[in-house]
């Protein structure tokens, strides 16, 4: 890292956080963030009744400890807590939101954070607003300067809780210095959660998040009764820790002219958004064959490297199927769409559904356009049992930042 960044990065990035206001945000970037703000809430609604976060929720939350919503709780919470809860109940149904060119999803993070603090200290609506945008673009921000993330890491728990103790910091009306000293603690306390956790169906990996949002508040609330963190963090210890190309550049290119948030995404499937072109591509093939699982012989995805390794054919449970294009083309071609209910019960693995991947191959091209993360191409080849082959592409899937979910597909 040269000296001037070094002297003008983290600076930068704090009087960015204090300068913005709700007068000075665009329209459009309000707008997404309503947009990002209900979306993320609706899913963490949606998830309350998933069994594990539900015992762990009558575990830490018996009586009431705070004036924070815990979603599927009568009680409210201390504000960690109820981050915590609800930020992992976000990943449960796979509706979470994202950012493709920063390959994460920054909104499960910091809505459960700045929802929690903002409660505890009765901020108007468009205070919350502003302290989602400014974590937001913080979150991206970092995301993009660690693109590609090491290959083990998932960017669960990691670059965005940086954003989230931003948008607390904001909800704090802490300074120019106090940011600064965010940025020096949450660097070296975010998570390096092991990437394995979603295709293994670990359902650890829901705690990613909520614990991101709940370190999120502890280290704002840190650095407001005076904890210091070691100088220099966020570039000369996690950029380096967390890629092995880290590009500190991006950290303030166009930063206050460019919105990142109004590059996001929303689901329109309950999947790893990897699978969302193969999943787009055999719906495609299905509505224009009109035909079933029985009638075909094979099936043959090809797609870009990153997506190419959601590959099992014999995911362990529903959580793993998720992050297994044979299991979701599967849970198409036998109940004729995802649901989200499988995930909420966590239930186990559908027999029938495992038959019918098990003739689904995925093969990794490294050709495809648009590459990724430019694109998510994807190639779904079926062959029929009469002999036929048909073929269907999907570049850039439903919901993408260009092709977008109209509002009332959101609402639904």
């Amino acid at each position: 890292m040269n000296g001037s960044r070094e002297q003008t990065v983290e600076p930068r990035l704090a009087q960015f956080a204090v300068g913005q206001t709700f007068n000075t945000l665009p329209a459009a970037v309000i707008e997404r963030t309503k947009e990002v703000f209900l979306d993320t809430v609706g899913i963490m609604i949606a998830a309350a009744a998933a069994p594990t976060i539900s015992n762990l929720r009558n575990t830490l939350v018996t009586r009431d400890l705070g004036v924070s919503t815990v979603f599927g709780s009568k009680f409210k919470g201390d504000p960690s807590i109820a981050a915590l809860l609800n930020g992992s109940l976000s990943t449960v149904t796979q509706f979470d939101e994202g950012h493709r060119a920063s390959m994460g999803h920054p909104g499960i993070h910091i809505v459960p954070a700045a929802l929690a603090m903002g409660e505890a200290k009765r901020i108007s609506g468009k205070d919350l607003l502003v302290a989602i945008a400014t974590g937001y673009e913080i979150a991206v921000r970092i995301g993009l300067a660690v693109f590609p993330l090491q290959p083990m890491i998932h960017p669960h728990g990691n670059w965005a809780t940086i954003g989230a103790a931003f948008s607390v910091g904001k909800i704090l009306s802490l300074t120019e210095n106090q940011f600064v000293n965010i940025l020096n603690c949450i660097s070296t306390l975010t998570l390096f959660a092991w990437r394995k956790a979603t295709t293994s169906g670990a359902t650890i990996h829901h705690l990613t998040p909520g614990l991101g949002a709940s370190h999120a508040i502890v280290v704002a609330l840190a650095v407001q009764a005076g904890y210091i963190g070691p100088p220099l963090c966020l570039e000369q210890y996690f950029l380096p820790l967390s890629s092995a190309h880290p590009k500190p550049e991006m950290l303030t290119e166009g930063l206050g002219s460019t919105y990142e948030i109004l590059n996001n995404y929303f689901k329109a499937y309950p999947a790893c958004a990897h699978a969302h072109s193969t999943i787009e591509a055999m719906e495609k093939l299905l509505a224009n064959l009109s035909i079933s699982e029985e009638h075909i012989d094979w099936v043959e995805v090809r797609t870009y490297p990153v997506a190419a390794h959601l590959s099992e054919q014999n995911p362990p449970n529903a959580l793993a199927g998720l992050f297994s294009i044979p299991y979701c083309l599967g849970t198409i071609l036998v109940k004729g769409k995802l649901d989200v209910a499988p995930l909420v019960a966590e239930d186990p693995v559908d027999p029938q559904i495992l038959t019918v991947a098990s003739r689904i191959r995925v093969v990794k091209h490294e050709h495809l356009k648009p590459p990724y993360p430019e694109g998510r191409p994807s190639v779904v080849r079926v062959r029929l049992k009469n002999g036929a082959e048909h073929e269907e592409c999907v570049a850039l899937p439903r919901g993408d930042q260009m092709r977008r979910l109209t509002k009332k597909e959101l609402e639904t």
